[in-house]
């Protein structure tokens, strides 16, 4: 029998106001950062919304986002446009996209980022590793 194995979970989340300039809060937990993972990863997290509450829009420069929604319903804004998401959904926040996200149901929004580095900073990333590789040497 294989053995269950947990990295992490969403105990002992955290409690954020004002995400990405809004009122109002939401939940939080990283699992895991890039010093914790292997390639061109930023960080794995999950994040819930109450009813009516907002990630307020952003962009990155640095890296993209996955958001896969786990369950409840609402409106995922990209670059001006909305879109009715809900559980099972899965969008992509590609570099410098403009995005937020807004609960439109009567449940908590619940969803999954997976944050990975955009091809500028993974070629950063890849010299700075061959420099440690080659014990600071360029």
């Amino acid at each position: 029998m294989a053995e269950h194995v947990v990295i992490a979970n969403t105990d002992e989340t955290s409690v954020v106001y004002g995400v990405h300039g809004t009122d109002g809060a939401s939940e939080w937990k990283c699992f895991a950062r890039r010093d914790n993972l292997f390639g061109a990863w930023e960080a794995i997290e999950w994040a819930a919304l109450p009813p009516g509450g907002i990630s307020g829009a952003h962009v990155h420069t640095r890296t993209e986002e996955l958001y896969f929604i786990i369950s409840g319903t609402g409106v995922m804004l990209l670059d001006g446009h909305e879109h009715p998401v809900k559980g099972g959904d899965l969008i992509l926040n590609g570099l410098g996209t403009r995005h937020g996200l807004r609960n439109a149901g009567d449940d908590r929004l619940e969803w999954l980022v997976i944050e990975v580095v955009g091809p500028p900073m993974a070629a950063v990333y890849s010299t700075h590793q061959k420099q440690i590789e080659n014990g600071g040497q360029r």
